[in-house]
């Protein structure tokens, strides 16, 4: 079996899938894309002190490190945390979020209804990401407000 780390104090609801293998497909030693053969995703996940995730929500074991999910993280019912990803401490991710493979989220965000987050991407710490809103590229600068689609910068957070 995967490792699945648990930290103390969390609350996992009824229906969370943990450490499932990631959407990782490749073509076979000839170049032929059928049939496709599933990567193997030898990682696990670690899931911080005092993270709750909601029902109905997905987080799926590494392929090539662990999936983490930081102290204190909050998870919204029916949120796709995929392969790789690793979020920060704090964070706030609300329902229907979809989070791409490999993507990296900095400590205090707070990721709105039904965003969609492409693979890859590294958001910055203390990153606001209105609802709906679609990340196409990392969004490198630390106190700012994002929304729409494609994602764009409202403004910079005042920081005291």
């Amino acid at each position: 079996m995967h490792k699945i780390k648990i930290g103390k104090k969390c609350k996992i609801h009824k229906s969370v899938v943990l450490g499932e293998p990631g959407f990782g497909f490749q073509r076979d030693d000839k170049g032929y894309t059928k049939p496709l053969k599933r990567r193997p995703h030898p990682f696990g996940v670690i899931i911080g002190k005092h993270v709750e995730i909601g029902s109905h929500s997905r987080v799926h074991r590494g392929r090539w490190r662990d999936t983490v999910i930081g102290d204190g993280t909050k998870i919204d019912s029916g949120v796709h945390v995929a392969h790789n990803d690793v979020i920060g401490r704090n964070c706030i991710i609300v329902a229907g979020t979809v989070i791409g493979g490999s993507v990296t989220i900095g400590d205090e965000c707070f990721i709105g209804e039904n965003v969609s987050i492409k693979d890859g991407l590294k958001i910055a710490r203390n990153t606001t990401i209105g609802m709906g809103a679609v990340v196409i590229k990392d969004i490198r600068k630390p106190n700012t407000t994002w929304i729409g689609n494609p994602a764009h910068k409202l403004y910079d957070k005042q920081v005291f």
